[in-house]
């Protein structure tokens, strides 16, 4: 699932490549990823100009110049493709904005769990909004930190994946963070010491300022907006890498569990 890294690509490749454009149309042969309908999307969207790009947690949104907000959520193997209007049909293409520019935004998604929903002006979009918890490279604090850990005896791991105590961590930066800051994905949250909590504050900020750097993690699905893989997924520090030495103590073999459902990578000498 793309994760706060590769949206934030996407919407600084999206912020390059279509704002000002005017939206012409738009079309699906997968109606029920357009919401609440395609015929009220169509009305909302048609004849209005993009004006700029915001990302919280994983949604992105498209801001529009009649006060409407086009928000997207690439869910499992979501893709949002700027393409020219003669370039081949891309896989899983299900819904095309047709853009002034001979331009057309694509949304790919093998899964077909992703979705647009237009939402009416800003205030309905807070609606939309007021469940997702802190964004980490935002003016996040250790203090928030420290109350969310100390707040539940869950997993860490899965405290780190609630989107609705911190925005826009998914399963790899989740495993990359604790990896960094040696602690177990196991542990109960109100467990870490502050050393711990520190640590892990800055394991988070360091993994996901790199896998934005690197243009995200193409390990599975996820691509820019022009189509191209980001090159994270060659720097990975402990997720995807079972089997393989620890890259910090050379010498345990990385483990693969499954925490919350999820696969989970971690080094059994290094997280304690």
């Amino acid at each position: 699932m793309p994760e706060l890294p590769e949206v934030e690509t996407i919407k600084r490749d999206l912020s390059r490549l279509v704002i000002g454009k005017r939206i012409l149309d738009i079309t699906t042969d997968s109606p029920k990823q357009v919401k609440p309908s395609l015929a009220e999307v169509k009305k909302g969207v048609v004849d209005s100009t993009i004006k700029a790009l915001k990302r919280r947690g994983k949604l992105l949104q498209i801001m529009l110049s009649n006060g409407k907000i086009l928000t997207v959520h690439l869910k499992m193997t979501g893709r949002l493709l700027v393409r020219k209007k003669d370039t081949p049909k891309d896989n899983w293409q299900h819904v095309v904005l047709k853009l002034s520019g001979e331009k057309e935004l694509r949304f790919a998604d093998s899964r077909k769990f992703g979705w647009l929903r237009l939402v009416e002006n800003s205030e309905k979009l807070e609606e939309l909004l007021v469940d997702l918890g802190s964004e980490p490279l935002d003016g996040f604090s250790i203090e928030e930190l420290r109350t969310i850990l100390a707040s539940t005896s869950r997993a860490i791991k899965i405290v780190l994946m609630d989107q609705k105590k911190i925005a826009g961590i998914g399963n790899i930066y989740a495993c990359e963070a604790l990896w960094l800051a040696g602690i177990d994905p196991r542990r109960k949250a109100n467990s870490l010491s502050l050393r711990e909590q520190s640590k892990l504050f800055n394991a988070i900020e360091r993994v996901l300022k790199a896998g934005i750097k690197y243009r995200g993690a193409s390990d599975q699905y996820y691509l820019d907006a022009l189509g191209n893989e980001g090159s994270y997924q060659d720097h990975f520090l402990v997720y995807g890498r079972e089997g393989q030495s620890c890259r910090k103590c050379k010498k345990a073999k990385i483990k693969k569990i499954k925490l919350g459902g999820r696969g989970t990578n971690y080094c059994p000498a290094c997280q304690h």
